[in-house]
């Protein structure tokens, strides 16, 4: 069996505000191998983003702090890793495509200025000449002539001093080779016209072309991990559908595994491999994505996908799920679902359900049988 590229075990990642703390993710565990698409669902404030920023340690460390668990990303726990040393992890380890671009994106660099920093931190990489995050510093080999002439603060703060300041100096590659460069990664994200686009700011750009330039930095750095949090949701539907399709199409050609992290059920549907529901800081339900959504085994996950909009205003009003979402600084016992579910006894309040094979055989052993957070799973194909 191949072996994952990423493995989150027993994750527990708490905040602490005011006076008080509240555990936004729980005991969660996942694996991500190489070629796949994970998708990670839930309603708002279930801590999908918190779970996707705490892989590549862009949470704010305070407020936020691992409580328990291991993060495995090729071999190397990096909880704990230094946070100091993260840099030299994100980028050609994991790549991030955040839900807003315009916050993302530095307001007074050009498009090119953008994207050729993160090939240039690529280029050093390459080269032998970044720090280590094991530990210690890579030995700079002199032989080995640097190919970069941009410098910046970022990529010097993840190269050693000496051979940052020869590698600027080296003049080997030009700018007109870095644009060649950015230009093949405009028109790997399908844009349009990219000789223009390639000298504007980011002001000028509508917002579907600001998260293509977003993808195409990410993709720059050839990173083994994407992670997509919830890349669409500030987009036109008609964007939103252009992206989806470009990300889809980019899974087939780049070869990376992806952390897909999004509210919607269909973009999941269209995108995913495998998906993990969450519901209060938990996944409640993992597994294949066409099972879990044709049949899935968890009363919340029925729920939501019975609440989901439908084609035609004659299907009727809309449905929804009574009650409401705990308060994770006081969740409750148990499962945290049992106060809204319909299944729900008196064992439901006591011990929270492990995440359990529900088919033992599952339909593809390299991602694991379709499991679910529940003692009844198998009543839930009966709800209504």
């Amino acid at each position: 069996m191949t072996e994952p590229i990423l493995r989150v075990e027993n994750l527990s990642i708490t905040y602490t505000v005011g006076a008080g703390e509240f555990q936004a993710v729980s005991d969660v565990s996942l694996e991500i191998y190489p070629g796949r698409v994970i998708g990670i669902v839930g309603e708002t404030g279930c801590g999908k983003s918190t779970l996707a920023q705490a892989i590549p340690r862009l949470m704010p460390e305070p407020p936020a702090s691992i409580g328990s668990g291991r993060i495995i990303f090729r071999g190397t726990d990096l909880v704990k890793v230094p946070k100091r040393k993260m840099p030299m992890v994100r980028g050609t380890g994991i790549g991030m495509i955040f839900q807003e671009p315009l916050n993302s994106l530095n307001p007074a660099y050009r498009v090119f200025d953008q994207i050729v920093e993160a090939i240039q931190i690529r280029h050093y990489r390459e080269i032998g000449v970044v720090k280590s995050f094991q530990g210690g510093d890579v030995p700079f080999d002199y032989s080995k002539r640097p190919t970069t002439t941009v410098g910046s603060a970022l990529t010097r703060s993840i190269v050693p001093g000496g051979a940052a300041e020869e590698a600027v100096k080296d003049r080997i590659r030009t700018r007109s080779d870095y644009r060649k460069e950015v230009l093949e990664y405009l028109r790997l994200v399908r844009i349009n016209d990219p000789e223009t686009i390639i000298d504007l700011y980011p002001h000028e750009l509508s917002g579907g072309m600001r998260q293509r330039i977003m993808i195409a930095m990410a993709l720059s750095e050839k990173p083994s991990l994407l992670i997509a949090d919830e890349p669409t949701s500030a987009l036109d539907v008609t964007i939103q559908a252009q992206v989806l399709t470009l990300m889809k199409d980019l899974i087939d050609e780049v070869h990376a595994s992806i952390l897909f992290i999004s509210h919607d059920l269909g973009v999941i549907a269209e995108t995913a491999d495998e998906v993990g529901v969450m519901y209060a800081g938990r996944i409640i339900e993992y597994g294949p994505v066409d099972e879990v959504f044709r049949s899935p085994r968890h009363p919340y996950t029925k729920m939501l996908l019975a609440a989901a909009p439908r084609t035609y205003k004659s299907d009727g009003p809309l449905r929804s799920i009574p009650g409401n979402v705990p308060n994770l600084s006081r969740p409750p016992s148990g499962c945290r679902f049992h106060p809204r579910c319909p299944i729900a006894r008196p064992i439901c309040k006591g011990d929270a359900p492990p995440l359990a094979p529900v088919d033992p055989q599952g339909p593809d052993l390299t991602i694991g049988p379709h499991r679910s957070a529940c003692y009844f799973a198998e009543e839930v194909p009966g709800l209504p």
